[in-house]
């Protein structure tokens, strides 16, 4: 089924505009038969359309149109006046941007000097036309908005027929007698509401070394007072207040048909036994029937091939019908395919199609994917305090997971978030090997998000609407109204793993009473939990925090603070500066404040959170780890090296401690949530790649740290460390080179791994003998783990300070550059062009930090997405590695001069070799001219 079929389907909030008029068959509600026609002439179902052409839009309020118009006049054949073409989805700003009137804030912009805030003072206008058919006896039509922010009122040829209340509740209203009398055309006006709290915004300053006043939500928080909206809009330490607010019809409008009896809800609940060998498949089919008395219909579906049919009498109105196993034979799968999180196995789903007939004719159908997965959420530990409590620690399928996941704030700041931008965004989720995105206050809250999670095994931790930055919701019941819609409307998704209240603090109780009562009787198979940082349920999970550091700090401080001895085990937000590539940085910034950091800067969040003092003290802290920044280059060249020994130890600390209670270590981990992966807006913090969906250190840093078997260097105590993620135990033997700086290896040693036992660590040995024989302050560690016929199955590498003499990394500067050879070869197949490029160090130094760009030969410009198989390679003396990317015919087509270009931490150009084959490539000069120094961040 496609995308805009899953749409369509809504489960709960109908409303019926248009009065009774009877159709032919004596219905209310349904069509009067069109001259000529008769009922079997059409199906009585149409999947939905999406009314993406022709929006027109206006202000509503303070303006010489805005205050004359009505909701009755704009749904009417007159064109509305004063209005301009919308973007639909979309946003007022998205319009506005779109039309010419402003440029895109995000970029080479202080986003609050650039544009207004009274965008958001004013409620919108929305009108279309668009053509309906000529509906037959017994047919329904029925029109659906996916989301709107934050108010609606819909007219429809000058009738008013219903309201929406919150940015994540759906509307659908049965519209059939308005549309039988159309004539072919529909006016559709709508009337977006704007906040019913709002404030002024928060204006970045490079200077106060904090984001925005330090503040989060606002001034004083009161937007978060609105219950469901984007609130972070207002402002917060990762996101610019945006001055729309992010108002608007931002998911589609779409309309379809059914015939006298729709299927409202269709619900998926899969039970798999403990042994994984059967699995019972409970259907709940919600009804709403347009017939006058109670009528005998038949249900008819497939699964697995498999068909089945059934009559039931349905009564009129609103009812529902369960079909199980024991009445439905194929609703039982033996040996069934499951559903795995990323890295354990095949996501699978199945496909439940099912349909409901009326006198012969299909009045409505649709497709269900789901998956079949067990999930276990907790282990009993034994707290700080001695009590006995269950901790947060999941098993999927009998396979304990550690969960290793990134948080969302916004999937895009302007919402500006088509269906393939966000696959391609969880898909670099699942090429990083991460497990889990943290849906933070629910704000990306769409069905392409959750089917993107779906197909790429991606666990979802989905938070709601409520967060301690501000005053709870005013309004109880439109929040949990909200709620209910969001459970109803995605439950059947198997990557959702539980819900959560909120941000960091519980919500009024009033909503955690709701809460909690609407999983248990929406869906009691899922966990919930009462906010992101702690749980008062009736069953409390225990074990987990958030709380940062948010701020860089030295790989050995995550290996100390994850050494199981601290409380809790699960830490759901932890982060770290994420400094973008050159390119992008200067994509970002206007070329005024390139070399000179300013609230341009401080405006694509470069203060965090005030962590680290600030961008200023961000500098100063890179200059003291790795020599004085000479240039804006040299910032994002030393910045990829920062960024990568950070974040990679965020989650090696957790999988080099995950599991096994020993003596002295009470509390392995369980899971660690970066904060954050997928940034909203240009920014310098809190990312895996930037906003335009380049891949920096950051991301393989974490590709890297969060592999399924994993050999890991504890920067704490120096030990060694096998961390297995898989079901097998792992033998073989570990091999350690040290290199001193200039790539001479001073020492060397293995060890056997006789059996690394599964979903544990295993330490293996330390390596604080051979590293304080290092002759230099600097050290490089190339760990390698090989099976028993000596296959390398994972490689891992490290810059160390030597311990005897701990001073940071400022030496790498003296090091001698490294010759590299570049091979790089173009495939094409049929849709697509693969890259295979073959890097070798065939120098006598070490090659640091070799990064891969891919880009126009005519422009310059970079090609994106294009994620490598690995990128950022550090290779020994006589090392190679090969990298690879994908890249798809629309990318080839606007950039028929491919080119690969190569930098690095310090490259000798003259003695390195070039070659390409079907592609040029090239060494990146701008990324690599350190020299000559210039007064480099004066102020």
């Amino acid at each position: 089924m496609t995308q805009l079929n899953r749409r369509r389907f809504l489960s709960s909030g109908i409303a019926i505009a248009g009065g009774a008029t009877l159709g032919a068959l004596g219905l209310s509600g349904t069509a009067d038969a069109a001259p000529g026609e008769t009922a079997g002439a059409h199906p009585l179902h149409t999947d939905g359309h999406e009314i993406t052409n022709g929006w027109t839009y206006t202000a509503a309020d303070g303006t010489a149109y805005g205050n004359t118009l009505s909701g009755n006049g704009l749904a009417s054949p007159q064109p509305m006046p004063g209005g301009k073409p919308a973007v639909v989805p979309g946003t007022p700003l998205t319009s506005m941007i779109a039309d010419g009137e402003y440029p895109d804030p995000l970029y080479g912009h202080i986003v609050t000097d650039t544009i207004p805030d009274t965008l958001k003072d004013t409620g919108y206008w929305y009108r279309v036309a668009f053509p309906v058919p000529r509906l037959i006896p017994g047919q329904r039509f029925w029109l659906e908005f996916g989301g709107i922010n934050y108010l609606a009122t819909i007219w429809l040829n000058g009738t008013e027929v219903g309201t929406i209340e919150g940015a994540f509740k759906r509307g659908v209203f049965d519209v059939t007698d308005i549309a039988a009398k159309a004539g072919g055309t529909a006016y559709l006006a709508v009337l977006i509401g704007k906040l019913d709290y709002a404030e002024g915004p928060l204006k970045p300053s490079y200077t106060s070394g904090v984001t925005r006043g330090g503040r989060n939500g606002g001034p004083t928080g009161i937007t978060l007072k609105n219950g469901p909206t984007f609130f972070c809009t207002a402002g917060w330490d990762w996101l610019p207040t945006i001055p729309d607010r992010d108002l608007g019809i931002w998911q589609p409008v779409t309309w379809s048909t059914t015939g006298p009896v729709r299927l409202a809800d269709v619900r998926v609940d899969p039970t798999l036994s403990a042994d994984l060998r059967t699995a019972e498949v409970t259907t709940v089919l919600t009804l709403d029937s347009a017939f006058e008395t109670a009528r005998t219909v038949v249900v008819k579906g497939s699964l697995d091939g498999h068909v089945f049919e059934k009559s039931v009498t349905v009564p009129a109105g609103t009812s529902s019908i369960t079909l199980t196993p024991q009445d439905t034979a194929c609703l039982r799968l033996d040996r069934p395919k499951l559903w795995w999180p990323n890295g354990y196995g095949d996501p699978y789903r199945y496909r439940l199609t099912i349909g409901v007939e009326a006198g012969g004719q299909v009045c409505d159908e649709r497709a269900v994917d789901f998956g079949v997965r067990r999930i276990e959420y907790t282990k009993p530990f034994e707290s700080p305090s001695g009590a006995s409590v269950n901790c947060l620690s999941i098993t999927v399928n009998n396979q304990p997971i550690l969960v290793m996941g990134g948080n969302w704030g916004l999937d895009e700041a302007l919402k500006r978030s088509p269906r393939q931008r966000l696959r391609e965004q969880v898909r670099m989720h699942r090429d990083a090997n991460l497990n889990l995105i943290r849906n933070w206050n629910g704000q990306s809250s769409t069905e392409d998000f959750f089917e993107a999670c779906d197909e790429n095994g991606i666990l979802v931790w989905q938070d709601f609407f409520s967060s301690t930055e501000g005053p709870g919701p005013a309004n109880v019941v439109r929040d949990l109204d909200n709620i209910r819609d969001c459970i109803v409307r995605f439950r059947n998704h198997p990557s959702i793993l539980l819900w959560c209240g909120g941000n960091e603090g519980p919500p009024p109780q009033p909503i955690i009473d709701g809460l909690d009562a609407l999983v248990a009787e929406l869906d009691p198979q899922r966990a919930v939990l009462t906010s992101s940082a702690g749980d008062t349920g009736k069953d409390p999970i225990n074990g987990y925090t958030s709380g940062g550091p948010y701020h860089w700090v030295t790989p050995g401080t995550h290996f100390a603070t994850n050494d199981g001895t601290h409380w809790p085990p699960f830490h759901n937000e932890v982060g770290s500066y994420s400094i973008p590539t050159l390119e992008f940085i200067k994509k970002m910034l206007p070329e005024t404040s390139w070399e000179h950091p300013d609230d341009f800067w401080a405006d694509r969040d470069v203060n965090g959170n005030g962590g680290n003092g600030g961008g200023a003290g961000y500098l100063e802290l890179t200059s003291n780890r790795y020599g004085e920044v000479l240039n804006l280059a040299d910032f994002a060249r030393k910045s990829q090296l920062m960024n990568y020994e950070c974040i990679k130890s965020i989650f090696e600390s957790h999988a080099a401690s995950m599991a096994g209670v020993a003596p002295g270590r009470p509390y392995p981990r369980t899971g660690v949530i970066m904060w954050m992966t997928n940034p909203a807006q240009p920014s310098f913090v809190w990312q895996m790649y930037s906003h335009d969906l380049e891949a920096h250190s950051a991301f393989y840093a974490v590709q890297h740290a969060c592999r399924r078997v994993n050999v890991i260097l504890n920067s704490d105590t120096l030990d060694v460390v096998v961390a297995n993620h898989t079901r097998a135990a792992v033998q073989g033997t570990v091999t350690v080179t040290l290199y001193d700086l200039n790539g001479t290896v001073f020492a060397g040693t293995s060890w056997p791994v006789r059996g690394a036992e599964a979903s544990n660590h295993t330490v293996i040995g330390n390596l604080a003998p051979e590293l304080n024989t290092a002759p230099a302050d600097v050290a490089f560690a190339r760990l390698s783990l090989t099976d028993s016929h000596g296959a390398e199955l994972v490689r891992s590498f490290y810059w160390v300070e030597n311990p005897s003499r701990a001073k940071g990394f400022a030496s790498l500067d003296d090091a001698a550059p490294a010759a590299v050879s570049v091979d790089a070869t173009a495939q094409r197949g049929r849709d697509d062009l693969e890259l295979t490029v073959e890097v070798e160090n065939v120098g006598d130094t070490m090659a640091l930090m070799l990064h891969l760009q891919v880009y126009d030969t005519h422009t310059g410009d970079r090609i994106l997405p294009a994620t490598f198989s690995d990128n950022y390679l550090n290779l020994a003396p006589g090392e190679s590695s090969t990298a690879r990317v994908r890249l798809s015919d629309g990318q080839t087509v606007r950039a028929k001069d491919i080119g690969v270009r190569i930098d690095g931490w310090k490259i000798d150009q003259r003695a390195s070799r070039l070659r390409g084959h079907g592609v040029a490539v090239t060494f990146n000069q701008a990324a690599l001219s350190t020299q000559p120094p210039t007064k480099t961040f004066a102020g």
